[in-house]
């Protein structure tokens, strides 16, 4: 019996958990990435509406924020994608490594962004464009949440029915 590299059951971080929490795993980056992704997409769309239509300052930041979601959502969309095919686990050594790297890297930039915003909208006064700061709170903590269990999926038992099967 093959009890891996430690002798405590843990096994390599390369070899996938079980399948159940893979899929939440998995399942977690893929809705992350398609919901930055709509407001990427979302951000865009607004900014070319109202070109030449404002402050011309505000329209580039407004492209900026839509660069930043989209490149938010490649990070979680990268990271869900080599986590998840035994394909890449077969052929490139680390896969589901370097998909939590960046996984957890978007994580970290998203997380931070959402509790800044919600920290100073705390300080505004409830007049036109007021939002309440619990929905940045939330948004972070489901953000961390998702991290955090990539993070435990490296250093979970393995799952030994998946020892000798690829894709």
């Amino acid at each position: 019996m093959d009890w891996g590299y430690d002798r405590r059951g843990l096994g390599d971080a390369d070899v996938p958990p079980a399948r159940p929490f893979n899929w939440v795993v998995v399942g977690g980056s893929a809705i992350e990435c398609l919901i930055f992704g709509g407001f990427g997409a979302y951000a865009l769309w607004l900014g070319i509406a109202l070109n030449f239509r404002g402050d011309g300052f505000a329209n580039d930041l407004n492209f900026l924020a839509a660069a930043a979601l989209l490149a938010l959502a490649a990070g979680f969309g990268v990271g869900a994608f080599l986590m998840s095919f035994r394909w890449f686990e077969a052929r490139i050594v680390g896969a589901r490594i370097m998909g939590a790297v960046v996984h957890l890297g978007a994580t970290a930039v998203a997380a931070w962004a959402f509790i800044w915003a919600g920290v100073y909208q705390i300080g505004v006064d409830r007049s036109y464009g007021y939002w309440p700061p619990w929905i940045a709170f939330a948004i972070a903590a489901g953000v961390i949440a998702v991290g955090i269990a990539v993070l435990t999926s490296l250093v979970l038992p393995r799952n030994r029915r998946a020892r000798g099967r690829t894709l």
